[in-house]
């Protein structure tokens, strides 16, 4: 017994590499893998969950981009052309290559929505009152970018400075920032945004401390294309969006781990194999013959 171990072990050795795995850095093979992280509201018929940081797992941190982002959307009930992303973002199981940014606190997936979809509208699912396609509403109410004060800009970062609350590593995110909106007819300005992040697809709204309605008059959540699924945080409820507050909403299938690393053959791997039953084979026909 003690031979044939010998026999193998310099058999293997002899071969230099006898076994492989395939390469951890290989394209991901589109499958997914249920969230490491839940929420704690939801999940939708989709399978969305969510968290806010008042109840945890959803760390308010301000990404600010009031000096670099691009400006894309200024007025009062108006809307970007379509922004195009880094990368395809999936939402509620369909790619998207850019969104619509409307004035009045939301994203949109129709090309062509103009913005004027001002009176919020809940809970969700619910058919806007004006535009079409599905949406991402981090405060939906009547709002206004006044000219010369506030603006509506878009940054991507091929790091985010907030960390997932899904991935492992350092992943891509796409931030949409209302910056020093207003309510329609008040004084008072403040900043709110949206993220959304590479591979995991989640999607994480952020509130400074000057909104003075605090959710009071407004929807936030998220909607399917057709408005036949949906997900609402808050719906019309004072203190429902409190300051410094943030909200993450949980795609059911992120794509954050590479596929598994399946051991495989070489073809030295195979030879030595093959030699080494052969002289397995040779010593016990020998110890017989004997």
């Amino acid at each position: 017994m003690k031979t044939m171990v010998k026999v193998f072990v310099i058999c293997a050795l002899m071969s230099g590499v006898s076994f492989a795995q395939e390469s951890k850095n290989q394209a991901d093979s589109g499958n997914s893998v249920a969230p490491l992280f839940g929420g704690n509201g939801g999940p939708d018929a989709f399978g969305y969950t969510f968290s806010g940081s008042v109840a945890g797992n959803c760390a308010f941190q301000f990404v600010d981009i009031s000096a670099t982002g691009a400006s894309v959307v200024v007025g009062d009930d108006v809307a970007s052309a379509p922004i195009p992303l880094q990368g395809l973002f999936n939402f509620y199981g369909v790619d998207l290559p850019d969104i619509v940014m409307a004035s009045n606190g939301f994203l949109s997936t129709d090309p062509v929505d103009t913005g004027g979809d001002l009176s919020n509208d809940c809970p969700l699912p619910v058919i806007p009152s004006t535009g079409g396609g599905a949406r991402i509403y981090p405060l939906h109410d009547d709002l206004n970018l006044v000219a010369g004060t506030g603006d509506g800009l878009f940054q991507y970062f091929s790091t985010c400075p907030r960390p997932s609350q899904v991935a492992f590593g350092d992943i891509g995110c796409h931030v949409f920032q209302w910056d020093e909106v207003s309510h329609f007819g008040g004084a008072e300005v403040f900043d709110l945004q949206a993220i959304l992040y590479d591979d995991t697809f989640e999607i994480v709204f952020q509130h400074d401390d000057r909104n003075i309605e605090t959710g009071s008059g407004s929807t936030t959540g998220i909607q399917n294309d057709g408005a036949t699924d949906g997900l609402t945080f808050a719906c019309n409820v004072a203190d429902s969006i409190p300051a410094n507050s943030a909200q993450c909403f949980f795609h059911p299938f992120p794509n954050i781990l590479p596929p598994p690393a399946v051991p495989t053959m070489t073809t030295w791997g195979m030879i030595v194999l093959a030699l080494v039953l052969m002289l397995l084979g040779s010593v016990i026909m020998r110890r017989r013959a004997s």
